[in-house]
């Protein structure tokens, strides 16, 4: 079979680790990158070793057989269907959108595609590389757990407290505070992995009811600062959730970047009439904790080593190459889309219970 032709529109922060994860690919070749940023795109082509640098989304598309766009969220939408239109394979970034009706649009123009053309379309949601993730879906769909009555996840980040991350002032983080440059605030960068990570283990979700905040940044020189480079600081960085499940349980999750001492953390815990698991992406992607069977009266918990699982970009060339498609796809990201506006609409009513949306 001959190489695939990869293009990677958008060329910040996120846009290394695909680039870096596509050349570890047998068959793949970066083929073109696009940035309305020129300078960025030839530094990042030089980096990556990448022949072209396109002047135009189009022109990126023209030089690929699949696509992925690494852009801030506002762009995903209009790029995504550009592509798919184009008759490309499409991995978007998360989240797939930054509004339900942006998400069905997309949606309804990859089903279509895929109709069509058997086009492929993946959207990342990064937490799915856990073989413990994986593992745990299949756990909760055998019904090993039992009924399950209660979930409770988070995700923490401190990159507006501490130094690991760098400053939050650097351009590739600078942008996620500002929604006026494309973010939809912790909310969407980080709450969609939750609630894709919460629902592919736990269930679907009827409703919810949702907080969120956005508190002042001290830069550098400790000064409370509300605007950066003429925009301001305004895109949420702190949501807290509560679940109804279509099952009948009841869920918990919240998601900051305040999270002093917190690198990267996710966790999700799920407890069941017979049984447990947790995981801790702290502890190993391929560690799930169980509480099982007799050992629920003690209660005990042993640990799971699982066998690593191909990542989102295996699974996405290998769904190109075998015309298979694979999860989490496009629909799926409106999925989570609906979820994320429910939790937007909620808060904008001060916390008032929200219905889930239809995202298609």
């Amino acid at each position: 079979m001959r190489r695939i032709k990869v293009g990677i529109i958008g060329t910040g922060g996120m846009a290394h680790r695909h680039a870096r994860r596509y050349a570890e690919i047998r068959g793949v070749e970066l083929s073109a990158c696009y940035d309305v940023n020129q300078a960025l795109a030839r530094e990042f082509a030089r980096r990556h070793d990448i022949q072209r640098v396109a002047s135009s989304a189009d022109d990126c598309f023209e030089l690929s057989d699949a696509v992925s766009v690494v852009t801030p969220d506002a762009f995903h939408a209009p790029l995504s269907v550009r592509a798919l239109e184009a008759g490309k394979h499409l991995l978007c970034e998360k989240p797939l959108t930054t509004t339900l009706a942006e998400a069905r649009r997309v949606a309804r123009t990859a089903s279509r595609a895929a109709r069509r053309a058997g086009t492929l379309h993946m959207i990342n949601f990064s937490c799915r590389d856990s073989s413990a993730v994986q593992a745990a879906i299949k756990i909760v769909q055998r019904g090993d757990l039992g009924d399950i009555r209660h979930v409770h996840a988070s995700y923490l980040q401190s990159w507006l407290t501490g130094t690991m991350w760098g400053s939050w002032e650097d351009p590739k983080f600078l942008w996620r505070l500002q929604t006026a440059k494309g973010s939809s605030g912790v909310l969407g960068d980080l709450g969609c992995h939750l609630l894709d990570l919460i629902t592919i283990v736990a269930g679907d979700v009827e409703s919810l009811d949702c907080r969120l905040a956005n508190f002042p940044k001290t830069d550098k020189r400790n000064r409370s600062r509300s605007t950066a480079g003429g925009s301001p600081l305004d895109a949420n960085d702190t949501a807290s959730m509560r679940l109804q499940f279509n099952s009948g349980a009841v869920g918990i999750c919240h998601t900051t970047r305040w999270a002093t001492g917190h690198t990267n953390s996710v966790e999700l815990s799920v407890h069941g009439t017979e049984g447990a698991l947790r995981i801790d992406l702290d502890a190993g992607d391929d560690k799930l904790f169980l509480c099982l069977g007799k050992n629920r009266n003690s209660p005990r918990w042993t640990t799971r080593t699982i066998r690593p699982t191909p990542d989102i970009y295996q699974r996405f060339i290998r769904s190109i190459k075998s015309t298979v498609p694979d999860q989490p796809d496009i629909v799926r990201g409106a999925q989570v889309q609906s979820y994320l506006d429910a939790c937007q609409r909620s808060a904008d009513k001060g916390g008032t219970t929200a219905k889930i949306r239809s995202w298609l």
